[in-house]
């Protein structure tokens, strides 16, 4: 098992540090502040977009968060690094999905969440007929598809990576250079952190690169297979505060 004196703890939040019911416990709470006293640095990273993620973030108000899927990092609420869509792939994916009527879908363009959707106005999303090029960067592009392969083939056209999500026939697109591990070692460069001095939690196939690749890797009880099966350690379930419980044992 891989070792290391933990400078950075990554927390992937759905399945893994959330209650399934969308909630976080007080306990955990205080054991991340118990790490952010120690000079641990705390970071969020999640494929959700700023509007789903906010909430979180002033809760455990995380050192940096790492949002849409590794597409964006953001520091006090600011965006410090992106990695936005070639505008010749987002141009192509939105004219596609415009063409679909039957299914939605939603452009990042920072903490702004563009949406085929009608009658969305609120803080941070907003309806967009998308009929005029977007004049701003676009770092993710979300959609519900009927298939896999649909997505895959849209994947493919416009070199983007995809996304695919537990339970959900929503897909994910951004820069096929792009994604979490990317993004924690890009802030790693930033910081001066090595991967070695991260310890990171998560559950899903889009954990899998830094759950690999870090210091140690540690799987909830019930992320996937192919995250239990490449991690360093296994801790009890998200229901079971089980990254809390982990870090108070091991890292504090």
């Amino acid at each position: 098992m891989k070792t290391g004196s933990w400078k950075a703890i990554i927390l992937d939040l759905d399945g893994t540090l959330l209650h399934s019911d969308g909630s976080i416990s007080e306990y955990t709470l205080k054991v991340l502040q118990e790490c952010k006293n120690k000079g641990i640095l705390v970071v969020v990273a999640t494929a959700r977009f700023w509007f789903k993620a906010e909430k979180y973030i002033q809760m455990i108000s995380p050192d940096y968060a790492i949002l849409a899927d590794g597409t964006q990092i953001y520091h006090d609420g600011e965006l410090i690094h992106g990695y936005a869509m070639e505008q010749s792939q987002s141009e192509g994916m939105i004219r596609e999905l415009s063409g679909k009527a039957d299914f939605d879908f939603v452009a990042s363009v920072g903490k702004e969440l563009l949406c085929s959707s009608a009658g969305i106005d609120e803080t941070w999303r907003k309806t967009s007929e998308f009929k005029n090029m977007l004049d701003v960067p676009v770092y993710k592009i979300a959609a519900v598809l009927k298939e896999y392969e649909e997505a895959k083939e849209l994947a493919e056209k416009y070199d983007c990576r995809l996304y695919s999500y537990r339970d959900e026939d929503l897909y994910g697109f951004a820069r096929s250079n792009s994604g979490k591990y990317q993004a924690v070692a890009a802030l790693g460069e930033l910081l001066q952190i090595s991967l070695e001095e991260m310890i990171a939690f998560g559950d899903d196939e889009n954990d899998y690169e830094i759950i690999k690749n870090v210091g140690r890797g540690i799987a909830v009880a019930n992320a996937i297979p192919m995250i239990r099966e490449i991690a360093d350690d296994i801790t009890e379930s998200n229901n079971d505060d089980g990254v809390a419980k982990y870090i108070e044992k091991i890292v504090l």
